[in-house]
């Protein structure tokens, strides 16, 4: 995952051609009306945040009314779809989640079609999905968790932000690897299967969403699911670094419907790298343990697509 440092003066916007387009994009008067972010995953998880300081920004810096919109259901897919459907005009964006996006389309049908259905805006952040269990918890490696449940089959519950997401596959082929049978308990948000671990109703849960519970002593992290360490946490193994069969992160991005207009494009854009170089941005970061990036349209299409078509082999060479 591409680490970047920015230059966000007006020089350096210039520079790269946004400044001028942020400039054409309010000549042409866009927005005109309010700003609905769908967020396909319900309120309380590190997805709710990541569409929440980009509306907040565009709304008390920008002057442009930006709402949340949560539409959890069906691993996610159900708000992707209806970003997929929305008019084309900038009045409906929504947020990017690897999920939905890069490995559910290949395990259950979907009503859209991420090669042909979307305009790629901007990504702007990746954030580590753990695997974790509660604080007291009995297990404190990763190890651990395997041989329990490979010696206590259909015992060890746990759950993830998405069914069939990235967090839900990558952690079933881990324990695919290992030979252990588990049970998954399906959840809309990372933030509901927070509240079941902590109320005792799973053993573990795999999200991005741990930040503020990290930080609060609630959860012990056990594993990252990709190649990127957990920051403030070096100790805690990755899955490429532990040889899993998948390993990723949670990439967050804005996204629209099909040919959505290049003035709204470049508005979004402006406001990304704006936020960016903001201290409500950096508090973000540091609640839900993320790292900054920046890809812009042309660069994040490329990589949207690329990821969609390397988790789809990947999920049928693992046979999931």
């Amino acid at each position: 995952m591409d680490r970047r440092n920015f230059m966000l003066s007006t020089a350096a916007l210039a520079g790269t051609g946004l400044f001028g387009a942020a400039v054409s994009a309010r000549a042409q008067g866009y927005p005109t009306r309010p700003v609905t972010i769908i967020v396909p995953f319900a309120a309380g998880g590190a997805g709710d945040l990541s569409a929440r300081v980009v509306a907040d920004y565009a709304s008390n810096r920008r002057g442009h009314a930006t709402a949340v919109d949560f539409r959890p259901g069906a691993g996610a897919t159900l708000g992707t779809t209806q970003i997929a459907e929305a008019k084309p005009d900038g009045a409906t964006i929504g947020l990017y989640s690897v999920s939905p996006f890069g490995t559910t389309p290949h395990l259950q049908k979907v009503a859209y079609d991420p090669l042909k259905d979307f305009t790629y805006i901007s990504a702007y952040v990746f954030v580590p999905i753990a695997f974790y269990v509660k604080a007291d918890s009995q297990f404190r490696r990763w190890e651990e968790v395997v041989r329990y449940a490979v010696d206590n089959p259909g015992k060890l519950r746990w759950g993830t932000a998405a069914v069939r997401g990235a967090a839900h596959v990558a952690t079933e082929a881990a324990f695919r690897k290992a030979g252990a049978k588990t049970t998954f308990v399906p959840f809309k948000g990372g933030a509901e299967a927070m509240t079941a671990l902590l109320g005792g109703h799973i053993e573990a849960s795999v999200s991005s969403d741990f930040g503020p519970q990290l930080a609060a002593g609630q959860v012990r992290l056990l594993a990252s699911t990709g190649s990127e360490k957990v920051p403030g946490q070096p100790d805690v193994p990755t899955f490429a670094e532990l040889g899993q069969p998948l390993a990723i992160e949670a990439t967050y991005g804005l996204v629209g419907p099909a040919g959505l207009p290049p003035e709204a494009v470049a508005y979004w854009n402006a406001v990304i790298r704006d936020l960016q170089a903001t201290p409500d941005f950096k508090a973000y970061l540091d609640v839900v343990k993320g790292g900054r990036m920046y890809w812009d349209s042309a660069e994040f299409t490329e990589r949207a697509k690329e990821a969609y078509v390397r988790l789809g082999r990947t999920i049928k060479e693992l046979g999931l």
